[in-house]
């Protein structure tokens, strides 16, 4: 799925069902639809993210910021087709408004998390919300951006990371 969501041609089922080696049927009766494959996938990465992303922000200090931005490259790389679609593949069409409402309430549950954590460390260490959400969130998907599809996200990112993370922190606007 995430070859079909880099790609930008589109995600169809009969190519997953040629990946994967699962009948179209199969995929239907398990999904209900395109839809619903395509919320189930985004879901599931946007989970394996947050679990890796919310355990580093967790962590007691302030280095809880610099680990929860290092997060994203480290789990690009990591979770490559993961992170494919969660960096590539728009929202809009991947949870689009026909998907499954368990998982549309799925992804508002988790987002909705991760924005009360983000708020939480904010807070614990006196810093503005919109310097956490630079540093760590925009500044890290942007430079995984650079690369992902068509190329490994290469360790020499995380210093970039860092520093970006860094300078937002001290800025603290």
């Amino acid at each position: 799925m995430s070859n079909q969501v880099g790609s930008g041609v589109g995600f169809r089922i009969q190519d997953l069902a040629v990946e994967t080696g699962i009948s179209i049927g199969s995929l239907y009766h398990r999904y209900q639809s395109r839809e619903g494959v395509l919320a189930a996938a985004w879901v599931d990465a946007l989970r394996s993210f947050h679990t890796e992303f919310l355990a580093a922000l967790d962590t007691p200090g302030r280095e809880a910021g610099e680990l929860a931005a290092m997060a994203t490259p480290r789990f690009s790389r990591q979770h490559r087709d993961k992170a494919i679609i969660l960096c590539l593949g728009r929202r809009e069409t991947m949870m689009a408004e026909n998907a499954p409402q368990e998982l549309l309430a799925a992804t508002e549950e988790e987002n909705a998390n991760m924005k009360h954590r983000l708020e939480t460390f904010a807070a614990r260490e006196n810093l503005s919300h919109q310097a956490c959400m630079h540093g760590i969130i925009g500044f890290p998907l942007a430079a995984v951006k650079l690369y992902l599809p068509h190329a490994e996200v290469p360790t020499s990112v995380d210093h970039y990371v860092k520093a970006a993370y860094l300078s937002a922190i001290e800025l603290n606007l």
